[in-house]
């Protein structure tokens, strides 16, 4: 970078530069340009065009950025960095005619992705050589393995690549380098084993981000004057820290975000100049050891995310400069000891995520620490008052443990300086006011408040002077009643405000004036909606005792992404606005209450779209055909309402949906039109149940849902259909009963097209849905046999064909579906010998009543060796008294008799 550059110094001289030399600046100027726009910051200073001060007929060594010789005035030194060149540097370029170059930096420059000029092999003078930054793509050229005098070369962050005949010329040749960063440059067609040629006399090696792969020559690590070595972020990149003989000047080490594996040795302690240790997001295991309390120097150790075990070192002495501790992600157990917390240049502690049980020792010693960070472990027992006394604390997380006791308000009072404050998720700590009510001491730095699940009771008396504070979350508790002014005195720069799951009643007002997320999900709040501020992007009430219209002057909400009003007891009609208020709109939810009058036809611009949930009201007429503009649409949900309209085929053309609920209303007619079309490639869920829908189940319907065939979705482990704010329900009629599905995972699938007026067969295509886990065609008058695809549903887990006039036998296939669960086949015309083994064993009479010509177990009437019944079952119930007259007429066709009869159902 810029600010490590060497630099030669420029004395005024008496001596001229040579005019060749000058001349040859001259014209590399004039070869590249620079944009007067360009005086920004630069690596920490700001761009400077150096190449400006450069004037024909004056002294070259008193332009900026050129050095020259005391002695000859030849040019010695270029620095162009943090100038903005732009153009590129061929191999004609007046650059490479400065001979006598020991020093080149074009750190920071725009050199448009051309090639480093193989060219640059004749400043054999050079020692020190930055090209860091500045754009330059390709090959590197062998030819720069000739500048044999280097001692620093940094080619990082370009788009280069190094092949392994000019790397190994490299470290070969360059004798004396003590400094090589090729940081972000690709070094895949390397093998790491030709690191053991590099100079003893290296220093500085950065390979970060270099994409170099294979197994780390441990040998590395002993050279004798390494003081710094980067190989993070080289995910391909094996090794393990040397287990003896490790002594070296060494005083910085990452390894982040490697394959490095194995114990951290005890001989790490041999360092004793280490500095900065990052050796996070790799696979090494074990036991901390407890060598690094020899680490006296030491600022920064970072062990964080891998398979750690054991416990904390009890007893470490000795990190007095220490101010960085994180062994967070991995698997430590025991005590949080009370060193932690005595060191006294530490400022930041993360322990979070691991498994620490605790308790948390208390300590004395006052320190320096800002962050204390323990979240996501399973500490038990009191926070100590010792924690609160940390006046220097801006950041502490004891969130999600199994912290117990009570925490008075007022042990809060001594952290002046906290900023973020999170408790949240311990369900056994309650909070409580001090004896005096009027408690006068703030907070004034706190910005955020996590005490959710923590069974608190009552709005903090502190947060009514906390100016700063902009998340605020006490869901989950125990507060009960309004909120009232007092309370909320001090919540005016409020961003995000989550409330829910108490047993709040009343809002008198809305203190916060820029208020995005507002959560009151939950509670018991009465009376009309109270419209949040126009910033408002999440607005969250559902689950309350609200009553009367949503009012219009919801509109406002121009900013408005979710909003949720759902389970209230809202009346009236929908506004006309809502679809159309905000752009950016991505969840309606306004089910479970009782909404009449139409959905307006208002959807053209909702294009964010995601989720519509109007389930559970009592709207009428037909669908809007605008939401056929919605093209991100996941959900539609409009079940239980008394809509009437057909099949919305135009839905079909939503790349997006998955789900899609009609159920419970008067939709009438056909699916579709012969010649409609109806991909709904993406759809996981259908409920057409409890409807007037009629005719037949064409193929074509089931052709194109792609969704349903797919078996291989829990590739990247469970994914919910919803954002971040909400998570989609549907009910699915499953194993005979509704079950609500609060979170529906991507993978479920179900078909429900039960109690209409279906006819004709059951399509054999419906086999290729090898992820449907439930299908309900029951209810309608379909004929034919049960298609023996249906074997191929491995997936399927409920199947209910009841209440039809289906014939024929119970395919043998499917006995292959093992993950069936509920099969319901009863009241048809089903004949022969119910199939046996696998689950068909755990099915109970009720799967088959109504069909008087099955015999076999479970039933109690047995088979013939023909596999028919052994006499005609008395009829028991008027349904199977209508079906005996058929049956003498369905053994005779059995047996290859014609009766001559047309069944009037088939």
């Amino acid at each position: 970078d810029c600010s490590s550059s060497f630099h030669y110094s420029s004395p005024k001289t008496t001596h001229f530069c040579p005019p060749e030399e000058g001349l040859a600046l001259l014209q590399f100027r004039n070869k590249t340009f620079f944009s007067s726009g360009y005086y920004s910051y630069c690596n920490g200073q700001f761009f400077y065009p150096q190449t400006n001060s450069w004037t024909e007929g004056t002294d070259c060594c008193l332009w900026d950025g050129v050095t020259c010789d005391n002695v000859t005035g030849n040019v010695i030194g270029l620095d162009s960095s943090c100038s903005r060149l732009e153009g590129s540097i061929d191999d004609n370029s007046s650059l490479f005619h400065l001979s006598h170059l020991q020093s080149l930096n074009l750190a920071f420059n725009d050199f448009g992705g051309s090639q480093i000029s193989p060219v640059i092999g004749r400043l054999k003078e050079l020692t020190y050589l930055n090209l860091s930054s500045s754009y330059f793509g390709g090959l590197v050229p062998y030819e720069i393995s000739h500048l044999s005098k280097l001692t620093h070369l940094d080619l990082s962050e370009n788009d280069l690549t190094i092949e392994e005949k000019t790397f190994d010329l490299l470290v070969s040749n360059l004798t004396k380098l003590s400094l090589l960063k090729l940081e972000a440059t690709n070094l895949s067609l390397i093998k790491p084993f030709s690191l053991i040629n590099l100079s003893s006399t290296m220093t500085d090696l950065d390979l970060n981000r270099a994409s170099i792969q294979g197994n780390f020559p441990d040998e590395i690590f002993r050279l004798p004057n390494l003081q710094a070595l980067n190989l993070q972020g080289n995910n391909q990149l094996s090794g393990h820290l040397p287990n003896s003989n490790w002594s070296s000047p060494l005083r910085k080490l990452h390894l982040s975000s490697t394959n490095f594996a194995g114990k951290i040795p005890d001989s790490i302690g041999n360092l004793l100049f280490l500095e900065i240790v990052h050796i996070g997001g790799c696979n090494f295991t074990g036991s901390i050891p407890s060598s690094i309390g020899n680490l006296t120097r030491a600022t920064e150790i970072v062990f964080a995310s891998n398979y750690l075990t054991g416990h904390l070192p009890q007893h470490v002495s000795g990190l007095s400069y220490l101010a960085t501790l994180d062994f967070s992600s991995n698997s430590l157990q025991g005590r949080v000891p009370s060193w932690l917390f005595t060191l006294p240049s530490l400022m930041s502690i993360n322990l979070a995520w691991n498994k620490l049980n605790g308790p948390i020792d208390p300590f004395q010693s006052p320190n320096s620490l800002q962050e204390v960070s323990l979240q996501k472990n399973e500490i038990h027992g009191a926070i100590p008052y010792s924690i609160f006394q940390l006046s220097n604390l801006t950041h502490l997380d004891l969130s999600s443990n199994n912290l117990s006791g009570t925490v008075k308000f007022d042990m809060f009072s001594k952290l002046k300086s906290v900023q973020y404050l999170y408790l949240s998720n311990n369900s056994l700590l309650s909070f409580t006011s001090a004896s005096n009510m009027d408690i006068k001491y703030s907070l004034p730095s706190l910005q955020e408040l996590n005490l959710s699940n923590c069974n608190i009771n009552q709005f903090p008396s502190f947060l009514r002077n906390s100016e700063k504070l902009t998340s605020l979350d006490l869901s989950n508790g125990r507060i009960r009643g309004r909120i009232s002014k007092l309370d909320s005195k001090g919540w005016k720069s409020l961003i995000d405000l989550d409330l829910s799951n108490n047993f709040l009643t009343h809002i008198a007002l809305h203190p916060w004036k820029n208020i995005k997320t507002l959560d009151l999900r939950n509670n018991k709040i009465q009376g009309s909606i109270l419209v949040p501020p126009p910033s408002t992007q999440v607005f969250s009430v559902s689950n309350n005792k609200l009553s009367g219209a949503i009012p219009p002057s919801i509109c406002s909400l121009s900013s408005l992404q979710y909003l949720s009003l759902s389970h209230n007891n809202l009346s009236g009609t929908i506004p006309s606005c809502l679809g159309n208020f905000s752009t950016q709109l991505i969840f309606l939810d306004l089910k479970n209450n009782s909404l009449e009058g139409h959905i307006h036809d208002n959807f053209a611009n909702a294009r964010y779209l995601t989720s519509l949930d109007l389930n559970s009201n009592k709207l009428e007429g037909p669908l809007p055909r605008s939401l056929a503009n919605c093209r991100i649409l996941e959900v539609v949900n409009v079940g239980e309402n008394m809509i009437s309209d057909t099949f919305p085929c135009w839905l079909g053309s939503l790349p997006k949906l998955k789900i899609l609920v009609l159920r419970s209303n008067r939709f009438y007619g056909p699916l579709c039109k012969s010649k409609s079309t109806f991909p709904f490639q993406a759809l996981r869920i259908i409920d057409l149940s409890h409807n007037e829908f009629t005719g037949s189940l064409p193929r074509t319907i089931f052709v194109s849902m792609e969704a349903m065939k797919i078996v291989d979705e829990m590739k990247f482990g469970l994914q919910y259909i919803g954002g971040f704010y909400y998570l989609d329900s549907v009910t699915v009629a499953m194993k005979g009963q509704d079950v609500l599905l609060y979170k529906i995972l991507i993978i479920f699938r179900a078909m429900d097209f039960s109690s209409n007026r279906f006819h004709g067969e059951v399509p054999e295509v419906l086999g290729n849905f090898k992820s449907l886990k439930v299908l309900n065609l029951s209810h309608n008058s379909l004929t034919g046999n049960i298609p023996a695809s249906l074997g191929n549903m491995t997936a399927l887990e409920s199947l209910d064909l009841s209440f039809n006039k289906l014939h024929g036998i119970i395919p043998e296939q499917l006995l292959a579906v093992t993950a069936l669960a509920s099969l319901n086949l009863s009241y048809n015309q089903l004949w022969g010998r119910i199939p046996r083994g696998n689950q068909f064993n755990t099915f109970d009479n009720n799967s088959y009543i109504g069909n008087i010509h099955l015999c076999g177990e479970p039933l109690t009437v047995t088979c013939s060796n023909d596999g028919l019944p052994k006499a005609p079952p008395s009829a028991s119930t008027d349904h199977e008294e209508d079906e005996t007259a058929s049956w003498f007429d369905w053994k005779m066709a059995k047996l290859g008799y014609a009766s001559g009869l047309e069944d009037p159902d088939g």
